[in-house]
């Protein structure tokens, strides 16, 4: 084992125990002689001194590993509760440091290097980068200066030794296997089945109820502030909203004095034309939805579209020229007049939604103003029906939860139909409030009742029993009951009780079980449960059941072999005095 002052972990080494050290010796030595003049020697004194004199180094515990007798010195001791310290900081495994941990932990360090365990680059690399993800730490430095190193050498050295013990034990807790009757047994413990009685009690249930409920002011103020769901809020909204300023230049513009002074006449190359057609036919020359041809292609062909694609090209490289002396001008009205185009402006903001739908400018792209820059001209023309158009919003309103007293009757029905979940929440408590208790049962005691009495209870309550009869605990899609998408009360029931049926006894209530989804609360009776039938097994159960096996088998394995009691086992761990005076 490795000797203290080698430890890459940054702790102070307390004073050395025992006559190793020279001027220790002397001390002692002054210590005997002082006693002898203070005191007769007697038979006990003599065997202190001759203790104080020894040079033995301080012993902590004895064990028999593979290659024959061991001991674990103080020193080692010491090694092995600085690294646990270490251990139960970076390893996520918190581990009480008393006296038998610490051998433990001892215990592990030698058979590691009892078995030649190493940690290779990238096991410590891979645990370095786990590390730097929880911290969310930016530089690897971040890491090993926050635990306090000097350098990341050192801090890896520890890191390895650490890995070193994790290893070893993940390696030893891999070789306990499941038999094949534990293997049976967890299956059909997965795959138990349960017989479940229950009643619903539905929001829609009290309907009227909720209905006839007036909330308080400050109630409803509440409710609107923290109480709405997302979607509710979301219908409560006002809407993005811009005003905006556009030019517009028009086919017959195109062929004024005015506009040809600034605008390219060259004729287009049909290559152009082509390149135009093809990066814009899903946006300006989709068919639409009653076109017969739509089920063959979805958009219009070139020769469909005759001169309109010459149009829309020219329309175009018209409004990417103005474009670029639009953008820097502060008076758009006096630009315009000089351009020969006209301007339109819409001064009060038009909610997002209506954009499509204004009259002769009306696009969906008008939308992309409600999220771009301010006083911006967007980046590519809008093309219409024989017009081009350049638009930049002038004034942007957010989506916005409005004042309460503006969507008052609505908040009042969304705070009904939220009282109705309570309702029936109170309805299902004051049910299992109603259930005889055994005499001297305590509160949060379980309560059971025979299916007799609970199918009575339900009857009494005016409520309808269900039976959901002899289900998996979990997903079986072989035998499963065909249930409906729309049926989704009875499969979220199902894993609601099956989830935590080993906490659950026969006959016993469970509820109240929420489901909002469904607006329902629900009271459960656990009629009946039993193993799975081991001679119906599919092989993708089996597989499952496997993994759960193996994993419960290491993980007793950990808690049996890899403690100090099963380690003092097999190595016949036998502590010292001093170790018990610790």
């Amino acid at each position: 084992m490795s000797n203290p002052k080698n430890d890459p972990t940054p702790t102070s080494t307390p004073p050395s125990e025992g006559g190793g050290n020279p001027k220790n010796r002397l001390v002692l030595l002054g210590l005997a002689i002082f006693c002898l003049v203070i005191f007769s020697i007697t038979g006990p004194m003599t065997a202190v001194l001759t203790k104080m004199m020894q040079g033995d180094p301080p012993l902590m515990a004895r064990l028999e590993l593979p290659s024959g007798a061991a001991e674990i010195s103080l020193e080692e001791y010491r090694s092995a509760r600085n690294y646990l310290s270490w251990s139960n900081r970076l390893m996520g495994v918190q581990t009480s440091p008393n006296t038998e941990e610490v051998l433990a932990y001892a215990t592990k360090r030698m058979l590691a290097a009892e078995y030649s365990v190493a940690v290779s680059d990238a096991e410590l690399a891979q645990f370095l980068q786990m590390q730097m993800r929880i911290f969310q730490a930016a530089k690897y430095q971040d890491i090993w200066r926050r635990m306090g190193f000097p350098s990341a050498l050192q801090y890896e050295a520890l890191v390895r030794e650490l890995l070193k013990v994790s290893t070893l034990e993940r390696l030893l807790a891999s070789t306990a296997m499941p038999s094949e009757s534990e293997l049976l047994a967890q299956w059909a413990k997965d795959y138990g089945e349960m017989k479940l009685e229950y009643v619903v009690f539905t929001s829609e249930d009290f309907i009227d109820a909720a209905a006839a409920l007036e909330p308080s002011e400050e109630e409803l103020a509440e409710f609107y502030d923290t109480g709405l769901s997302y979607n509710q809020r979301a219908g409560l909204m006002n809407e993005e909203a811009v005003a905006f300023e556009a030019l517009i230049i028009s086919e017959a513009a195109l062929g004024t004095e005015a506009v040809k002074a600034w605008n390219p006449q060259e004729e287009p190359s049909d290559e152009a034309l082509q390149g135009f057609y093809d990066f814009r036919r899903f946006i300006l020359y989709q068919r639409s939805a009653d076109d017969p041809q739509i089920e063959i292609e979805l958009t219009l062909s070139r020769e469909e579209l005759g001169d309109r694609l010459k149009r829309d090209f020219l329309l175009n490289r018209a409004a990417l020229a103005l474009l670029n002396e639009a953008t820097s001008t502060e008076d758009l009205a006096a630009f315009a007049t000089s351009k020969g185009v006209e301007m339109v402006v819409e001064a009060e903001p038009i909610p997002a939604s209506q954009l499509p739908d204004l009259p002769r400018i009306g696009s969906s792209v008008l939308r992309q103003m409600a999220f771009s820059e301010l006083n911006t001209f967007l980046n590519e023309p809008i093309i219409l029906d024989g017009m081009a158009l350049l638009a930049r919003p002038s004034i942007q309103l957010s989506r916005a939860m409005p004042e309460l007293t503006e969507v008052r009757e609505s908040v009042v029905d969304y705070w009904r139909e939220s009282r109705q979940q309570v309702l029936a929440k109170e309805a299902a408590d004051a049910f299992v409030a109603a259930i005889p208790r055994e005499e001297g049962a305590l509160e949060g005691d379980p309560v059971s009742m025979q299916s007799a009495d609970f199918s009575a209870a339900v009857a009494a309550s005016g409520g309808e029993l269900v039976t959901m009869d002899w289900v998996s605990r979990r997903v079986r899609p072989v035998s499963d009951p065909k249930w409906t998408s729309q049926d989704t009360l009875r499969p979220w029931l199902r894993n609601q009780v099956g989830s935590l049926l080993d906490d659950y006894v026969v006959n016993e209530v469970i509820g109240t079980l929420e489901n909002p989804r469904d607006g329902a609360s629900v009271v459960v009776l656990l009629a009946g449960r039993k193993d799975a039938d081991t001679t119906r097994i599919w092989p993708g159960e089996i597989e499952n059941a496997r993994r759960t096996a193996r994993s419960t088998a290491q993980r007793m394995f950990f808690d049996e072999q890899l403690s100090y009691e099963g380690l003092a086992r097999a190595f016949k761990i036998e502590k010292t005095e001093r170790a018990d005076d610790q």
